[in-house]
Formats: structure tokens, C-alpha cells, sequence
């Protein structure tokens, strides 16, 4: 569906065609034929799609906007909103370009990250019912056969101890393996303790640095909050490190007037602007969670070295 209006603030003034099936079940009918388009914007979309038109420009090519838009009957609906062109005009951006409803794509992206949350939490289920078992299982029988060696080949005894150690370390590193894929605690935690919780695991994992910083009065998140957002963090962090060769971490978690702001910090080696643009599979799935929460996601390098990442999402005082 074409469109064309002014970009800040967001007026639509015309849509082509103007009995699109979007339109009709979107915008309730209006005596005087007019589109409030703002009107339909889902509130906690409307801060990131205001920012988005505002930092419209005749200079260079837009980004397309992902967002969603409210019907008469109250059901969402997911809009990808292009612009195709921008001119100046009574010292005002006006926009041209496209309305496309996405609804059935979102549902697929959402589906897909909701049987891979499936599928993780199987395997980390599996993990520590049967592996994690299976491994105490074998260095408790070391240690039987550790005592009995004693006495007939003490020499050995060394060896059987080193043995022992290592399948402990291997059973600690599947137990904080089984966390990171079935995060059960997450599930009944707040915001706060979902990323200390992280921290830890990442700590016990990898061996690295990991420092946490809270500031500001919290808001209370839902379930799928804390999932999206530790889900995020967590790709953040293992990135930091496969990629980055990071070695410290520090995950900032701070609470303005009407937003929520994630960052995490490393010292690695940043990241190819190239490839920041164009990203893999891993950085459109944070930008979907992101999405999902309304929010805005930035990836950068830092000012010495090491990468950032952040996150902006509203919430409701």
C-alpha cells in the first residue's frame, strides 16, 4: 500500500489504495474520511517509530521500520513501514513510500524463536538429567577405585586424582552448560536476578571477567520481558567473547523516566562495521527481540577498543 505525508511529526496524507484490507481493518470509518495514523500506533512502539521519522533526512537511504499498529477490535497487527523518497518542503520532511502488512512474518519469526526456546530447554533438560548424572555417577566410582589403588600402587594414585578433577570440571562446565539452555530460574525472577544469574553462568563457562551494574528504580517485566532481554544479553556476551576474544564484560542495567537501557561492554577486539550493517543469524534475532519489546537496539564499537551493545525499551510507570 503507497502512502505519502510528512515525517515529523508522522501524518499520513494519503493512501493508495484507500480501501486496502490494512485500512479497513485497522482504521475505524471517520466522517470526514481522514487517517489518524498515530492514533493506531501500539503505544509502546510509538517513542522508537517517532524517533525513527524524525531522523528522516533528503540525504542518504532510509531504513525500513518494523512496528505494530492496533485495529478497531483491539488486535495487533505488524506493518513494515518503507520510505522510498524524502524532499524538503515548508522547511519540513515530506515522505513517499510503502505500508506493508508483515503479520504473517512476525508470526513465523515468533514461532521460530519459540521452538528453538523449546528445543533448548530439551536439551538442557536432557543434559542435566542424564549427562550431569552419568558424570557424578562415574567420579564417585574414581574415587572408590582411587581408595582401593592406594595401597597396592600408591604411585598411581596421582593419576586417578587428576582423572577425578577433570570429570568434576566437565560436570560443572554441562551444569552451567544446562543453565544457559534451560534458564529455569529466569522464569520466576526479576529482571535483576535473570542477569546475575547470566553473569554467573557466563563466569563459570567461559572464565572471564564478568562485571554487573544496576541503577534506577525497576519496573516490574513479564515473563516474556525477562526472556527476550536475557535471551539478548546472552548472545551479547557469548559474541563478546567467540568473536571479540573478550576477556571482561561489564553489563549496565539502568532505569530512566520512561525507558529501560542494557548496555554490555567488552574489551575485545569490537566489530567490522560490514559486518555490524549486514549481521548474521545470531544479530537479527536481537533485533527481533528487540522489536518485540518495543525498543531500539545499536551495536558499536567503543571508543578505545572492544565492542558495545545496547538496548533501549519503554515501559508504563
Amino acid at each position: 500500500m503507497a502512502w505519502e505525508g510528512w515525517a515529523s511529526p508522522l501524518e499520513v496524507n494519503a493512501l493508495f489504495p484507500r480501501r486496502s484490507a490494512l485500512i479497513k481493518a485497522v482504521f475505524a470509518p471517520k466522517g470526514n474520511g481522514a487517517i489518524h495514523w498515530c492514533e493506531a500506533i501500539h503505544p509502546i512502539d510509538k517513542t522508537r517509530v517517532k524517533r525513527h521519522f524524525e531522523s528522516l533526512t533528503t540525504e542518504g537511504k532510509a531504513v525500513d521500520i518494523d512496528y505494530r499498529l492496533v485495529d478497531k477490535n483491539g488486535a495487533v497487527i505488524w506493518v513494515r513501514h518503507a520510505v522510498t523518497a524524502t524532499k524538503k518542503q515548508d522547511n519540513r520532511i515530506y515522505v513517499e513510500g510503502f505500508v506493508t502488512d508483515v503479520q504473517t512474518e512476525k508470526e513465523f519469526q515468533l514461532e521460530s524463536l519459540r521452538v528453538s526456546e523449546r528445543e533448548q530447554n530439551r536439551i538442557g533438560q536432557d543434559l542435566h538429567d542424564d549427562l550431569c548424572q552419568v558424570l557424578a555417577g562415574v567420579s564417585c566410582l574414581m574415587r572408590v577405585v582411587e581408595g582401593r589403588i592406594a595401597g597396592k600402587a600408591p604411585e598411581e594414585v596421582s593419576s586417578f586424582t587428576e582423572l577425578n578433577q577433570q570429570i568434576v570440571d566437565a560436570m560443572h562446565r554441562t551444569r552451567a552448560l544446562t543453565h544457559g539452555l534451560f534458564p529455569g530460574k529466569i522464569q520466576i525472577a526479576d529482571i535483576r536476578g535473570a542477569l546475575l544469574e547470566l553473569a554467573s553462568q557466563i563466569r563459570a563457562r567461559f572464565k572471564v571477567t564478568i562485571n554487573t551494574e544496576f541503577s534506577g528504580r525497576f519496573p516490574r517485566h513479564s515473563r516474556p520481558q525477562i526472556i527476550q532481554i536475557y535471551r539478548l544479553a546472552q548472545e551479547a556476551m557469548s559474541n563478546s567473547i567467540k568473536h571479540g576474544q573478550a576477556t571482561q564484560i561489564d553489563v549496565r542495567l539502568e532505569a530512566l523516566s520512561d525507558t529501560m537501557v542494557l548496555t554490555v561492554v567488552d574489551n575485545g577486539a569490537g566489530v567490522n562495521s560490514a559486518a555490524a550493517l549486514e549481521g548474521g543469524v545470531g544479530l537479527h534475532i536481537m533485533r527481533y527481540r528487540t522489536q518485540t519489546l518495543g525498543g531500539e537496539f545499536a551495536l558499536r564499537n567503543g571508543p578505545e577498543r572492544g565492542a558495545v551493545v545496547q538496548l533501549r525499551y519503554p515501559f508504563e510507570n
